[in-house]
C-alpha cells in the first residue's frame, strides 16, 4: 500500500526513513529502483496520478529499496486486469532475474503460478498444507507465447489434477 501523501520517490525511500539511513546513496537507488520498474519519468506523481499498474511498480521498487534477500508477493496483481498483470510478471520476471532475490509469489492463478516460477507449491484450503510440489522445468527467458504450448499446458494440467484430487476428497 502506498502512502497517499508521498510521490512515488517518497514511498520509496520510505524504508530507508523508517531505518533513518537517508542519504545520497539511498537516493540514487530510489531513482534506479524507479528506473528498473519503468517509472522513471513518474517519480514526483502521486498514487492518485498513477495507474493501478503503476503503483504496484512503485511499491515493486519499495520492497526492492530495502535491500531484502527474500521478497514475499501475495496477490500483488490480483486486481490488475489481464493485460497490465501480464506486462507486470514480464518485468517481475526480468527484475528478479538480475540480482539473486528468492520470490516467494502467492497467487490463485495457475498459469501465473507456471509462468513465474520454478518451482509450484499447491495448498489445501483449510487447513492450509503443501498438497504438492512441482518443479516447473520451463526455459528462460519466459515469453507470454509460452502459455500456449504443449508444455507450458501439461504443467497447468498437473496442477489442476493435484487440485481436482483434493477438491473431490481424494488423499493427496
Amino acid at each position: 500500500v502506498l502512502l497517499d501523501w508521498r510521490t512515488s520517490i517518497e514511498n520509496v525511500l520510505l524504508p530507508d526513513e523508517i531505518r533513518g539511513t537517508v542519504d545520497q546513496d539511498a537516493k540514487k537507488r530510489a531513482w534506479d529502483h524507479l528506473q528498473l520498474v519503468g517509472l522513471k519519468d513518474f517519480e514526483f506523481s502521486f498514487p492518485r496520478q498513477l495507474s493501478g499498474g503503476m503503483q504496484q511498480r512503485v511499491a515493486l521498487a519499495r520492497l526492492l529499496q530495502t535491500g531484502a534477500d527474500i521478497m514475499l508477493l501475495d496477490e500483488p496483481f490480483g486486481a490488475l486486469d489481464e493485460f497490465t498483470r501480464e506486462r507486470l510478471n514480464d518485468e517481475l520476471l526480468r527484475i528478479v532475474e538480475g540480482p539473486d532475490i528468492t520470490t516467494i509469489f502467492v497467487t490463485h492463478n495457475i498459469q501465473e503460478a507456471i509462468y513465474l516460477a520454478d518451482q509450484v507449491f499447491v495448498m489445501t484450503p483449510r487447513p492450509g498444507r503443501i498438497a504438492a510440489q512441482i518443479k516447473i522445468d520451463l526455459p528462460t527467458p519466459r515469453h507470454i507465447d509460452m502459455l500456449t504450448t504443449p508444455e507450458f499446458n501439461k504443467y497447468v494440467q498437473e496442477v489442476r489434477d493435484v487440485l481436482a484430487g483434493h477438491l473431490d476428497g481424494q488423499p493427496l
